[in-house]
């Protein structure tokens, strides 16, 4: 009688263990065929080979240990886009998955805490979040997370508390878990212990002319009478993907001459939009380091220049914090310091700095902060209106 209660309980136990199991194996293969991929650029121009770059970074394969990468730039060179590419390839390997993009917008409008609940929603399916406090959402985090194998992606991350009270350390999260970061500022990363990061070039100039391509005409093939005008096209947008993509959808369906002019008003005064977003890097910066940028961009570009010599000229005014200034510059993507230690700034940089200044009073050369363009300096001199 003993003998058949035994049986009769061993048998309970397994049904229920199988019930949970098999529970456990539906829940997982739904979670994998419901899962819908992001949708990245309409044309993934220049793609694949960054994917695989960061893929390589990620090292999917080992389990032992959580992994951080960052991904930075400057804006529009489409951090966003390759991070969302990345995604989507390496989902399926991970139990909970989250993408918190545009964290600087939505931290700035909801605050921190709404991102934290949407982290824990996302990686723990569960719909209704309540917090308190930042505090109590990175205890949840840590508690509710180390067990899971996360992929978590934070996009235009650019604060140091944004990364405390999402992924404050490794440890956070399960073994094997991955965590990718954009952001426009490389120290954020450094400062933040991570030390594999990816920098994102621009477009070489083929990859650059078949998104211009594929964006004004819609195909990958194009009147050859259009080549002279759209390679000049290219040159202006020097590689940025988020120029070419909005100056070849405004350019659709438009004929050569239109081309033509467009392209003459974009050389006088730059696009809004990228400029809009360009500038996001350049209101990051405090007083003096804008003040130290604008310097440079509208009076160092165009000849090649020694950082040593920029540094030189430049100290008389800014004093013993030139170096700093520099060095947060290049940390923000602003400048480049190459290895024979030249400086460079990006084409479309350089007009979004000017464009301030002109800004500054659009109208009358003598009102703004700095001159470059000799026909303005030469009316300003013969009206004697320089007034700051």
């Amino acid at each position: 009688m003993q003998h058949d209660n035994a049986k009769e309980d061993e048998e309970m136990f397994w049904d229920g263990y199988e019930y949970e199991f098999i529970g456990k194996i539906v829940e997982h293969v739904s979670k994998k065929i419901n899962r819908i991929a992001l949708p990245v650029a309409d044309y993934p121009v220049g793609l694949e080979s960054r994917m695989l770059e960061i893929n390589s970074l990620l090292d999917i394969g080992s389990d032992d240990e959580v992994n951080m990468i960052g991904i930075h730039g400057i804006g529009g060179i489409g951090k966003t886009t390759l991070s969302i590419a990345v995604y989507n390839l390496i989902a399926d390997h991970f139990e909970a998955l989250c993408f918190l993009e545009n964290v600087r917008v939505n931290s700035n409008k909801h605050g921190i805490e709404h991102l934290q609940k949407i982290l824990l929603s996302e990686t723990l399916g569960e719909k209704k979040i309540k917090l308190s406090s930042v505090k109590q959402g990175i205890s949840i985090i840590k508690h509710r997370l180390q067990q899971k194998k996360v992929l978590l992606i934070l996009d235009d991350v650019d604060k140091r508390e944004q990364l405390e009270a999402l992924v404050g350390g490794s440890d956070w999260l399960g073994s094997g878990s991955r965590v990718i970061i954009t952001t426009r500022d490389k120290h954020l990363l450094e400062s933040h212990g991570i030390n594999k990061t990816y920098e994102l070039n621009v477009l070489d100039e083929k990859d650059a002319l078949q998104l211009l391509t594929w964006k004004a005409f819609k195909t990958d093939k194009f009147d050859p009478s259009y080549l002279d005008v759209m390679k000049r096209v290219v040159a202006y947008a020097s590689g940025l993907p988020l120029a070419l993509t909005i100056m070849g959808s405004n350019l659709f369906g438009k004929n050569i001459q239109e081309w033509e002019s467009a392209l003459h008003r974009y050389e006088i005064i730059p696009n809004k939009e990228i400029h809009n977003i360009l500038k996001v890097s350049f209101d990051a910066l405090e007083e003096d380091e804008q003040s130290v940028f604008l310097d440079i961009a509208c009076f160092y570009t165009g000849i090649e220049h020694s950082l040593k010599s920029v540094e030189k000229m430049l100290h008389v005014h800014y004093d013993a914090c030139m170096k700093y200034h520099i060095r947060v510059l290049v940390e923000k993507s602003l400048i480049k310091i190459s290895s024979l230690g030249h400086f460079t700034v990006h084409d479309l940089i350089e007009d979004m700095a000017k464009e301030i200044v002109r800004l500054e009073s659009p109208d009358e050369p003598g009102k703004r902060s700095r001159l470059w363009f000799h026909e303005d300096i030469i009316q300003v001199l013969e009206d004697n209106t320089v007034s700051i």
